[in-house]
């Protein structure tokens, strides 16, 4: 029985090592992108076109790994705050975080609020994936 999986990506073009780490067994997908490149500035404004290209990332992302995609789309810049977000409309079996390595990280990555374990009683694996 396949699995549903929820990915929350900040790392753009890591669909080959994410599809990889998750396997040919998923039957449902949501991706999630969290708005994490901008300034601090971008951030205070609610940057609308930092917002844009999060949601073609998470689209492009949807369309590169297995299983069929329920949703793609752009989220909060907390990437912890954008799971909760996702959990309460898509009932996860699992979730994948991938965010780019600490000296890799933009500012909003940097202290992310979640790690391998659980999150609200859901499996979490997360993953660091130098950007390319």
């Amino acid at each position: 029985m396949g699995r549903k999986v929820l990915v929350v990506t900040t790392v753009e073009e890591a669909e080959e090592k994410l599809r990889a780490w998750l396997g040919d067994d998923v039957d449902e997908l949501k991706v999630v992108v969290p708005v994490v490149k901008q300034s601090i500035f971008d951030w205070l404004a609610n940057d609308e076109r930092a917002r844009a290209q999060a949601e073609v990332a998470a689209e492009r992302t949807a369309e590169a790994l297995p299983g069929r995609t329920v949703d793609a789309l752009a989220g909060e810049a907390d990437p912890a705050l954008a799971i909760q977000d996702a959990l309460a409309t898509f009932p996860a079996d699992e979730i994948v975080v991938v965010t780019r390595p600490e000296d890799e990280a933009t500012w909003l990555e940097q202290d992310a609020g979640v790690e391998s374990g659980s999150f609200l009683g859901v499996p979490l694996r997360r993953l660091r994936i130098s950007a390319p």
